[in-house]
């Protein structure tokens, strides 16, 4: 076991120094803080406080009411100008960002008239309703005024009240074990040629033969497993620490409101977990056994894309699973390995997933690692002393069958 354990730390520390490594631990997190980046420069975009003015033409706003606070953003200052051309002036010059024109017979007619040289965002046109709301009902009490201007506010509920959909859009939490997923299989992709690269390396360079006076076929593969399940944990740990500290500043530095977890589903998040290890061993396990089979550097490394494909099988049916949650090819697929990590996602924001379907899935994945295994070391055996030769796959089953004749 000593030696065991040691193989594992010499292979990591020599992987995790390699600039290669360095680049897929860090590209993820670099491209999510880019894209995080341009998200907060477009929001701040929408955001623009600059002042805006009006021309009132129906005397309604000759002392208008200031427009309250109702969200975390200072509310837009409103001037207002006695003629258009003075308007017109004041937006040439910078000092107001739009202005809009009331007509005489305002509020019977709406039909107002909005002038910008640069398309308004979000809260721009948001506080200039609330601003009209504000002033065409000051005549009544202000927790009137301030109901009208935040209007309705509805949320859908599923038939078993597990899951909610805010009207305001969704949230984080809903999403997390969908990305959870997607980062499982990222983490697939990356670390495809890691294992195979490196044991085909070793075989062609015969650095395999001094191991193999060591440790014992199955202990020298479980080493190489053990080693990519390290390095793969150690990629979804800076991930998690780069999402956590992204977290911290969207929710609490940003205030950007889909990015706040409230009442997240511990369920949910263990429930992909516990099918997602067990899915990283298999696929890497089976990722062994193939690239010996292929035996050429080329041909091993286009192995890792196979299986990405194969877990994103379930955006093919993507409409059917959603169209019904809890019939057979959602069922089965959430319990087939590899596919379950994206369907139980994805059906996790719509529904709860029943026990008996997680634990199934647990089962079957338990079965099929301990089956990829026993693969992995019968690929080993036969193929260890090969070079350029590829073995056989009718060779994995008759070789079984004469050994367990021998013993019998």
């Amino acid at each position: 076991m000593r030696k065991l354990w040691l193989a594992v730390s010499h292979e990591y520390i020599k992987t995790v120094r390699q600039k290669t490594y360095l680049l897929a631990l860090f590209s993820l997190p670099l491209f999510i803080a880019l894209m995080a980046v341009v998200g907060i420069f477009m929001s701040s975009q929408n955001k623009n406080s600059s002042p805006i003015g009006y021309v009132d033409h129906s005397g309604l706003f000759d002392n208008p009411i200031a427009v309250e606070r109702l969200s975390g953003d200072l509310p837009v200052e409103f001037i207002p100008f006695s003629k258009e051309s003075n308007a017109r002036t004041a937006i040439e010059s910078g000092e107001i960002q739009a202005y809009f024109i009331l007509p005489i017979d305002y509020p019977e007619n709406n039909n107002i008239e909005l002038i910008y040289f640069e398309e308004l965002g979000e809260k721009p046109i948001r506080d200039i309703y609330d601003f009209l709301q504000f002033n065409v009902l000051k005549p009544y009490e202000e927790e009137i005024r301030i109901r009208a201007a935040i209007g309705h506010d509805v949320t859908i509920r599923t038939a078993d009240g597990t899951r909610e959909f805010p009207e305001n859009g969704p949230t984080l939490n809903m999403f997390l074990p969908l990305i959870i997923s997607f980062s499982f299989i990222m983490l697939l992709l990356i670390g495809s040629g890691y294992l195979v690269g490196g044991f085909l390396e070793e075989k062609s360079n015969r650095t395999i033969e001094l191991m193999v006076t060591s440790l014992s076929p199955a202990q020298l593969v479980m080493s190489k497993l053990l080693n990519m399940i390290a390095l793969g944990f150690t990629m979804m740990a800076t991930w998690i620490i780069v999402g956590v500290v992204a977290y911290f500043i969207g929710a609490n530095i940003l205030n950007l409101d889909w990015i706040q977890i409230q009442g997240l589903n511990w369920r949910d998040v263990l429930s992909i977990i516990l099918v997602a290890i067990p899915s990283y061993i298999i696929a890497a396990a089976l990722m062994f056994s193939i690239g010996l089979l292929f035996g050429g550097h080329q041909e091993a490394e286009s192995i890792g894309p196979i299986f990405f494909l194969i877990a994103f099988i379930p955006l093919w049916f993507a409409v059917p699973i959603a169209n019904d949650l809890n019939g057979s090819l959602a069922i089965i697929l959430s319990i087939l390995p590899i596919t379950s990590l994206l369907t139980i996602g994805f059906r996790t924001i719509f529904m709860q997933i029943p026990l008996w379907q997680i634990l199934l899935s647990s089962i079957i994945h338990v079965l099929c690692v301990l089956a990829v295994l026993w693969l992995a070391v019968r690929t080993f055996r036969i193929g260890l002393l090969r070079y350029g030769k590829r073995i056989r796959i009718d060779e994995l089953i008759y070789r079984q069958r004469e050994v367990i004749g021998a013993e019998a």
